[in-house]
């Protein structure tokens, strides 16, 4: 890997590699996440890759993709700890596949939906904010009619403090979306420029020089990182545990669990952590599958996902209403079950053979090994070497020991009964 600062606070990361048909370019912007910012910031996303000065139409933008032998471009927005992220993403086929010059027409793709968005007279056009603020609308409202989603965001919002901004989701609130106006957006759009964190990411076959000579012509003006050193959240234990329960017309009830797990990405329980939270419900080898979904058919679905950057670990289970206490003193077993390290050798290989595979399998992937890059840099680690031996060296005492730090911290039960 080549690391170029273009500017203060505007870094460049090159990794060559011929592995790939295809070359993958990631321009991140990051700032800390506050209050309003979610909302305009997922809007703002939604122009960018939609429109442009030179493109004005979806149209006219998907034939300029389309003549760089189908290249793929695209924004969203998301969070690593307390950091907001916007991602500007493209991707196309190398120039050895295709003609000399698509790289660089594809750089060229991205500084326009950078730097040449559809602005009239300090205004986005009205026609295509209406547009794209409606489509916005309508992700967000459509989100309550996915239980299973709806339920985990419910989840986070018990689990984190009442002050926290990280109850607000990374795509933002509709209450906050219907302030918005063209004018207010680009000046959304004037502070992510001048002020955000910027790292790019390029990955593909090509000369890191040449790169380098193609992003220095960007106008990215210096700037002092926004964000601190350490990105993660890090939220005290409660003593007491918060539960929630909601009625809705469902067919199926959602029972969900927050624990306290103070372990962090990429910290000296992290290979451990990934293997315990495996053994839990993060594979089909687990407990929470083998036990509550299959043995004792409790629930049709059961699963637990590490929340890396915000100290805690989430369990997930659609059931019937009618077997909530059950499947709860269950899932509350699986957990101390861990926790005492009932569980075999064998079942523990299972699972690291199972989280080597998946890791193997994203390193097939150019977007997929971006996005990690990503996370490692907005976490100031250098990209991870052998995973696969950290994963092997596990032992079952230090899964054990580990799970035993989880704490129960919210439960929340979606019913359909009232």
């Amino acid at each position: 890997m080549v690391d170029f600062n273009l500017q203060p606070g505007v870094r460049l990361h090159v990794k060559p590699t011929s592995r790939f048909h295809v070359n993958r370019i990631l321009v991140n912007f990051a700032t800390p996440q506050t209050v309003d910012n979610p909302a305009s910031r997922n809007l703002l996303a939604n122009l960018l890759e939609t429109s442009t000065a030179k493109y004005p139409t979806q149209t006219a933008f998907a034939k300029a993709l389309n003549h760089l032998y189908g290249a793929d471009a695209s924004a969203s927005v998301g969070r690593i700890g307390y950091a907001h992220t916007l991602r500007v993403r493209a991707e196309a086929v190398d120039d050895r596949f295709a003609q000399p010059g698509v790289f660089a027409s594809l750089v060229e793709i991205l500084y326009q939906m950078i730097f040449c968005p559809l602005i009239k007279d300090g205004a986005f056009d009205e026609a295509t904010f209406k547009t794209q603020r409606q489509n916005v609308v309508n992700e967000l409202a459509s989100i309550k009619e996915n239980k299973q989603y709806y339920a985990a965001w419910q989840l986070d919002r018990l689990y984190y403090d009442q002050s926290s901004l990280m109850r607000i989701p990374s795509y933002g609130r509709l209450k906050d979306l219907e302030k918005i106006t063209p004018s207010s957006l680009v000046s959304t759009y004037h502070d992510m420029l001048d002020h955000d964190q910027v790292d790019i990411f390029v990955y593909g076959n090509v000369d890191p020089q040449i790169v380098f000579d193609l992003f220095s012509q960007w106008p990215l003006k210096p700037r002092q990182s926004p964000l601190p050193q350490d990105v993660c959240y890090r939220q005290p234990f409660h003593h007491r545990v918060r539960e929630l329960t909601e009625h809705q017309d469902v067919n199926q009830a959602k029972l969900n669990l927050a624990y306290h797990f103070p372990v962090f990405y990429r910290d000296e329980n992290y290979y451990a952590a990934l293997v315990m939270n495996g053994i839990l419900g993060g594979t089909p080898y687990s407990k929470l599958f083998a036990n509550v979904r299959e043995k004792a058919s409790l629930a049709y679905y059961a699963s637990s996902q590490l929340r890396l950057f915000s100290s805690h670990l989430a369990i997930q289970t659609g059931i019937d209403a009618q077997n909530r206490s059950q499947a709860q003193q269950l899932i509350e077993a699986q957990v101390k079950a861990v926790q005492a390290g009932d569980f075999t050798e064998m079942v523990m290989q299972e699972v690291k053979d199972a989280l080597i595979n998946q890791y193997q399998t994203g390193l097939d992937a150019p977007g997929g090994i971006v996005e990690h890059w990503l996370v490692d840099c907005m976490s100031n680690h250098l990209p991870a070497e052998n995973v696969v031996e950290s994963l092997q060296q596990v032992s079952h005492d230090q899964v054990a020991k580990l799970a035993q730090k989880l704490q129960l911290q919210a439960v929340y039960f979606l019913d359909g009964e009232e």
